[in-house]
């Protein structure tokens, strides 16, 4: 569900026929993007108090420039850091179609990311989208953008400010920024000034002239007053643009200018209230009436007016006030939508006060059941705050906190929860379930079982039975997701169950998570038949819900299970289905799925086994930086990990240890579960780039025990510490451990990990020198991997799997299968500048002078260790120098670590 917009806020401000031209400021303006003829200057900023004009000379502005202008009107409601960014890059899009696409998408998730990571996406897609000249005396260029943020001061938000400072320092040279404020901004404005990237305008710049105050005074007004009184007035007022407005308004119709004139002193605070009151009295009761309630809206349109005031007509009486110029702004062409001049709206309000203080909560609901008829939830509640109702705040945020959390506006949702008192939280189940998904979703889980148990105790407190059943499911499917982060698989699985047990059949969204998580719970207890139909089963009530987003998560759970079954072919389809749910999805909203990134991480896995690097290694960095711009720590590292596997394929080792730290870092945000994980997937890409000292410090802080009972949730673990062993000679209890591990792993039906155990077992066989054994084993993974295609899971593996490949091919063991896996052994040793395998392999007496050789003993010393002759070690020396292409000891040990001998 995409959060409503509200498409005036993009609308540049309509011109009035009656205005000044201020060509000077215009020229100002104009100057201000260019530097030494390039569009390098960052930000123009135009700052001077309420009524200077500063919106009527920004969009005089923007209609005449030759630039694309993208119009940005803040108001209150935009402190909330993912609105903004929404707005912000909605409002680029007015004037380039697609601009944003990716940083919008990542705004959707449950976990927003940081606003820096959402920005640099921005960034780098507007970067793509500039020309190559951008030179002032050209035509405009293509791919340059002004984007103007009026009513800038609106926003206190911290991390707004930090994410627009960001944009100004990081920003392409192919954007400025226009910023329109009362006040200086918290932005490093000194900095660009002293840079030259800023340009300025104040109210010393925006004061009426004597010359265009005469304009204004007599051309727009027709008051047809003299030099004389129009220098008089220009003095009083010192040029402030709304306070000649009003004068102006005050004198029409009187007879005594002069006076008026001569009496008009004082502060801008004074003289403001003085011609308030003079206009205001002057308009209809009815006006008068209409004006102070609707001065609470930030903006009005004749459907919320008839609301707010219980009267109709009121698109007459806005028509009337545009015409009369009464410091009413339209925000569009049609004239549908406007806002008043916010210094006269804030004076309206003071009198509204005054006069009217015990309607204004009446007015405000009215205000917030009109937003919420027409699907404004942020507006609604705000009006209902402002109410002081409550009730009615809690009524709205229990019925939508979940809507919110999908839209990924978990700080507007968490605003909302902190308006309201513990006591009124405390009290209704649903708003303590609604705080705990927020906390759940940003992996606070310290606090989560407090609200919990708050929900539950409230529930027995209002004997609510009904409620408390699907409270009560609710409550096991956020403790089922949080005990699956850290590793609790056997309590996740029942928490999973009891939550599909209790909640009820039209709450698609819980049970659809509550489904995927029993699924993923059960695939790490190893019950792999029972994950399917838990998995299949999500993925059908996500789908029923028509929830796009759950339905492409849950696909990719089940595209895990069916890479951990070895069903390789079915994973690569499933992901090609969810790639088309989310490719639609795009199509019918606008908005590119963020879990999008999470089907290219898996799918380049599939990819990459298969030894398509170039696909696999684009899909698993596009997959991964999405992922990072979404924000959900889980994905990124499984992203993370897969495309460490990938650089490592393509001969990146320093891009692999680069993408296995990015996982590393997510994973230590989520438990130690997950970090186990990670540091077992880190020593195998060790081993891999030859750093066995590494792999052997993980093996000791392990804790894992060749001889302890095996768990198949720590297969990969397991497997790795096997892999260690090998590294370091240990093959008695590499082999007994990838034994009992084959059993462990065969009976789950985990045929992917059977697959890759049993190549484990090959190597350590070979290793041994027990290659009659090791050839048995090869032949029956060989007839596992075969229909899948399998092939780095063997190449993977190096020179001494191409050793055994040859023998088994000697043997006539899967000949054309065991052909295509020495063919891209071959292709890939090369390309990674590594010498092919042998292409005739030494024998196991060969294999056994040559570690021994390795150690630096003598001939002598050789044979005394083997009880062989010393003659029979020089003949094994002279065919080991034959066959690895060398002349000396030093070079034979080189050369036979580099083949993976030693």
């Amino acid at each position: 569900m995409i959060t409503p917009l509200l498409e005036t806020k993009h609308h540049i401000p309509s011109l009035r026929p009656e205005r000044v031209s201020r060509p000077r400021l215009m020229e100002r303006l104009d100057a201000g993007l260019w530097r030494d003829h390039a569009f390098t200057r960052r930000l123009t900023l135009i700052s001077a108090p309420a009524g200077f004009g500063k919106t009527t000379l920004l969009s005089e502005w923007a209609r005449d420039s030759t630039l694309p202008v993208a119009w940005l009107s803040l108001d209150e409601g935009d402190n909330d850091p993912t609105r903004f960014v929404t707005y912000v890059v909605a409002a680029l899009q007015t004037v380039q179609a697609g601009v944003g696409e990716t940083a919008l998408a990542v705004l959707q998730s449950p976990q927003p990311p940081p606003m820096e990571a959402v920005l640099t996406v921005l960034i780098n897609d507007l970067t793509a989208r500039r020309s190559s000249d951008h030179r002032a005396e050209k035509p405009p260029p293509r791919g340059v953008y002004v984007l103007v943020l009026d009513d800038y001061h609106v926003i206190s938000t911290p991390q707004i400010h930090q994410a627009i400072t960001f944009l100004l320092e990081h920003g392409p040279d192919n954007l400025h920024v226009v910023i329109s404020t009362r006040a200086d901004p918290p932005l490093p404005i000194v900095r660009l000034r002293a840079r030259g990237h800023l340009s300025e305008l104040r109210s010393t710049d925006l004061r009426f002239t004597p010359d265009e105050a005469a304009a204004f005074l007599n051309d727009v007004m027709g008051l047809g007053l003299s030099t004389e009184q129009i220098a008089a007035l220009d003095a009083r007022t010192e040029g402030w643009i709304a306070g000649l407005q009003m004068a102006a308004l005050s004198m029409r119709g009187r007879e005594d200018v002069t006076g008026f004139i001569r009496a008009f002193s004082g502060s801008h605070r004074f003289v403001l209230d003085y011609l308030l009151e003079e206009v205001l009295d002057q308009q209809p009761t009815r006006i008068e009436d209409f004006l102070l309630k609707t001065s609470l809206l930030e903006r009005i349109s004749a459907p919320l007016c008839d609301a707010v005031t219980g009267e109709s007509g009121s698109q007459t009486v806005l028509t009337q006030l545009d015409r009369a110029n009464l410091f009413l702004i339209p925000l569009d062409d049609e004239r549908r939508w406007y806002r008043y001049h916010h210094l006269f709206a804030d004076l309206l309000r003071s009198r509204l006060e005054q006069t009217k203080r015990d309607q204004i909560p009446a007015l405000h609901r009215r205000a917030s059941a009109w937003y919420e008829q027409n699907g404004l939830i942020a507006e609604a509640v705000s009006h209902m705050v402002a109410a002081g109702d409550i009730e009615q705040v809690a009524e709205l945020v229990e019925g939508n906190a979940l809507a919110m959390m999908d839209r990924g506006e978990l700080k507007t949702l968490a605003g909302w929860l902190d308006v309201l008192p513990e006591d009124v939280v405390r009290s209704r189940p649903w708003l303590c379930i609604a705080q705990a998904w927020v906390l759940a979703y940003v992996g606070q889980f310290e606090a989560i079982e407090q609200r919990l148990q708050r929900a539950e105790r409230a529930l027995l407190n209002q004997d609510r039975r009904r409620d408390a059943e699907h409270i009560a499911g609710h409550a096991a499917t956020i403790r089922g997701y949080t005990t699956a982060i850290e590793g609790g698989t056997r309590r996740t699985v029942a928490l999973a169950r009891k939550a599909l047990e209790r909640l009820p059949d039209d709450d698609l969204r819980a049970r659809g998570v509550a489904a995927a998580v029993l699924g993923g719970a059960l695939k790490e207890t190893g019950d792999l038949v029972a994950a399917a139909q838990a998995l299949t089963k999500a993925v059908a009530i996500a789908q029923s819900a028509e929830d796009s987003h759950v339905t492409v998560t849950n696909l990719c759970d089940l595209v895990r299970l069916q890479i951990v079954q070895g069903r390789l072919h079915k994973a690569a389809a499933t992901c090609q289905h969810a790639l088309a749910l989310a490719h639609d999805s795009a199509r019918q909203s606008g908005w590119r799925l963020p879990v999008t990134g999470h089907v290219y991480t898996h799918l380049s896995r599939v990819l990459r086994e298969w030894n398509d690097l170039e696909t696999a290694t684009r899909l698993a960095e596009e997959g991964v930086e999405l992922c990072r711009q979404w924000g959900w720590a889980e994905l990124l590292v499984h992203g993370g990990i897969y495309l460490a596997g990938t650089r490592h394929a393509i001969g990146d080792p320093k891009g692999a240890l680069d993408a296995i730290k990015t996982a590393k870092e997510a994973a230590s945000k989520l438990s130690s579960h997950f970090v186990g994980v990670v540091e077992a997937h880190e020593a195998r890409l060790s081993l891999a780039q030859g750093d066995a000292a590494a792999a052997a410090r993980w093996a000791e802080r392990s804790g894992l025990s060749v001889d302890e009972k095996l768990s198949f949730q720590q297969r990969l673990q397991y497997l790795t510490l096997a892999r260690v062993l090998i590294a370091q000679g240990r093959l008695d209890e590499a082999a007994r451990l990838v034994a009992r591990l084959v059993d462990v792993v065969a009976a789950a039906g985990a045929t992917g990990y059977v697959i890759e155990t049993l190549v484990v077992q090959a190597m350590a066989l070979h290793a041994q020198g027990r290659d009659s054994q090791a050839l048995k084993v090869l032949e029956r993974v060989l007839s596992l991997a075969e229909p899948e295609g399998y092939v780095r899971t063997f190449i993977d593996e190096g020179a001494p799997m191409g050793d055994l490949l040859q023998r088994a091919a000697a043997r006539g063991i899967k000949l054309s299968y065991v052909s295509v896996l020495l063919a891209a052994l071959e292709t890939d040793a090369g390309s990674r500048g590594v010498q092919a395998p042998l292409v005739e392999p030494l024998s196991e007496r060969e294999l056994e002078v040559l570690r021994v050789l390795a150690t630096g003993l003598s001939n002598k010393e050789i044979a005394e260790t083997l009880f062989i002759a010393v003659g029979t070690v020089k003949q094994h020396l002279k065919s080991i120098y034959g066959k690895l292409g060398v002349h000396s000891r030093t070079e034979a040990a080189h050369r036979a670590r580099d083949l993976g001998l030693l």
